[in-house]
């Protein structure tokens, strides 16, 4: 569905994602931006 969108993440954010959705999580990361175009996930930036 992103590849498709052309907005692509690579195979194991991909992975990571689809857990932290799965279990109503939310995601923890320095890489907000590769996470942006994810739908339904909740992304908490850690980075600054």
């Amino acid at each position: 569905m992103l590849a498709a969108a052309g907005t692509p993440i690579g195979p194991y954010d991909v992975l990571i994602a689809g857990e932290a959705i799965a279990r109503k999580l939310t995601l923890i990361t320095r890489n907000v931006r590769q996470f942006q175009h994810v739908p339904t996930i909740t992304v908490e930036d850690w980075e600054s």
